[in-house]
């Protein structure tokens, strides 16, 4: 048994959550855990106070956010409720979390580690090459992993926090956490499926934000451009003071150069895209909670 307050967070599955699941799930943290509490999150509105008659070992909170609210910022508003020494979130299939596996997740941070994370045996071959992609644009130390579950300590989860107003992606956060972690690979699927819109979005912004793609790779075509561009000009101006007539050709150097200057400016586009996105972050509502339910434990 875990010696510390452990809290758990569950995702947003709207109307699809019942009283057993809530039941079962509280009775492995109360067996796994000296003190416990189970945050949900639930979109304004899907709540029908089903879950008020039943008498929990630990809190309950029902955290209600508004519609328009991202995946990301969800999470970030049910992680910011959590009191626990240590935080679970859980994004796997529910029949899937036992008491067993809450164990696994939280047996590691007895030996120092501050944050585990499982990553699914069930991801597809398109999602895994991606994830491969993107991970060779990073530093081999700090993948991003596409995970069923995460458990980490208070203080890698104030650091998390910390960085939202200037990241908005969770993921690429907690690859960069300046925290001792390890991983492994569970026969767990997800609960719910992205739809495609989602699984766009999200590789955009893991290409974008998460790796050096959006930086590197157009600032290494942009400076080649540049370079043939000034050597265009250095080989026709050497040209016409040797043999006193312009170079043949002037038509395709002019395309070429055009090239070059459209890299630039492509670049220069990137540049002002992410500090737009640092604006609108800084700026952004840092809480996208509607309402709070708290239902206490059973005496």
């Amino acid at each position: 048994m875990k010696q510390a307050y452990v809290s758990l967070v569950l995702p947003s599955l709207g109307k699809r959550w019942n009283v057993d699941d809530v039941i079962r799930i509280d009775s492995a943290l109360n067996a796994t855990s000296r003190n416990h509490e189970i945050v949900l999150i639930l979109e304004f509105g899907s709540y029908g106070g089903e879950m008020e008659s039943v008498g929990l070992t630990g809190p309950l909170s029902i955290i209600n956010t508004n519609s328009i609210s991202s995946i990301n910022s969800q999470r970030v508003a049910a992680l910011g409720r959590t009191v626990g020494d240590f935080v679970i979130e859980w994004n796997g299939d529910i029949s899937a979390l036992t008491k067993e596996m809450i164990s696994d997740l939280l047996d590691p941070t007895g030996h120092g580690f501050e944050l585990i994370e499982f990553e699914s045996l069930f991801q597809s071959r398109v999602s895994r090459l991606f994830y491969r992609f993107v991970n060779s644009l990073r530093s081999s130390r700090i993948p991003i992993r596409k995970t069923v579950s995460r458990a980490f300590s208070r203080r890698a989860l104030g650091q998390l926090l910390s960085a939202t107003g200037f990241e908005p992606q969770i993921d690429v956060l907690f690859a960069e956490l300046p925290a001792q972690r390890t991983s492994r690979v569970v026969n767990v699927n997800f609960e719910t499926k992205q739809n495609l819109k989602g699984r766009v979005s999200e590789g955009v912004t893991l290409l974008v934000k998460g790796s050096r793609f959006g930086t590197v790779v157009p600032l290494v075509f942009a400076t080649l451009s540049a370079v043939f561009g000034i050597f265009v000009v250095v080989y026709a101006l050497g040209l016409y003071l040797i043999q006193g007539e312009s170079p043949a050709g002037w038509t395709s150097l002019m395309i070429v150069t055009g090239f070059g200057q459209a890299s630039i400016l492509a670049l220069i586009g990137l540049t002002w895209t992410r500090i737009d996105a640092l604006i609108k972050g800084l700026s952004r509502p840092s809480d996208a909670t509607v309402n709070v339910i708290v239902l206490p434990p059973k005496l």
